[in-house]
């Protein structure tokens, strides 16, 4: 792994390999501890306010993307809108899971992106849905979500433990 100062910097991200057959449900499922639990659409998502947000994207890998373009929902309206329980203190992100601690996920800076710039989010490059937390490790932009469950303890973090898995 290069050292941190040695950061190669890209033109843009890479493209991934989504599972073989893999479609996107149709919904993104809000639930666990909260009042009223959500299934909404890509219209429904698209209701919202939007939120732009432009962050260098780094991959523990030594690599930045500088000034990546994301839109979508901010994470924290799609969570007071579902309502959450006094006991809730994480989020837990489902699709290559990671559980966002409740502060971070309310903290307007975190993203539920639909677009890469002016375009729909692609599904190479984990669309429809992407979780985007700026200044966040990389592992915390979880691709393709379909869950997000409101929960009082962490769950397993199997998104960090597949980036770290890469460096052994």
């Amino acid at each position: 792994m290069r050292e941190m100062h040695e950061r190669e910097v890209r033109p843009t991200l890479p493209l991934h390999q989504f599972p073989a057959g893999y479609t996107w449900p149709g919904v993104l499922r809000v639930d666990g501890l909260v009042r009223q639990p959500l299934a909404l659409t890509l219209a429904d998502l698209a209701a919202f306010p939007e939120r732009v947000v432009i962050d260098d994207f780094r991959c523990l890998e030594g690599w930045t993307v500088p000034a990546v373009v994301w839109r979508g929902v901010p994470l924290e309206a799609v969570l007071a809108r579902a309502g959450i329980e006094p006991l809730a203190r994480w989020v837990q992100v489902s699709a290559w899971d990671i559980s966002v601690p409740l502060p971070l996920a309310e903290s307007g800076s975190a993203l539920l992106a639909t677009h890469l710039g002016e375009a729909p989010l692609p599904l190479a490059h984990g669309g429809p849905v992407r979780l985007v937390v700026p200044r966040g490790q990389c592992y915390t932009s979880i691709k393709w979500v379909e869950r997000l469950e409101v929960r009082r303890e962490p769950a397993a973090n199997t998104a960090r433990a597949m980036a770290l898995a890469r460096f052994r």
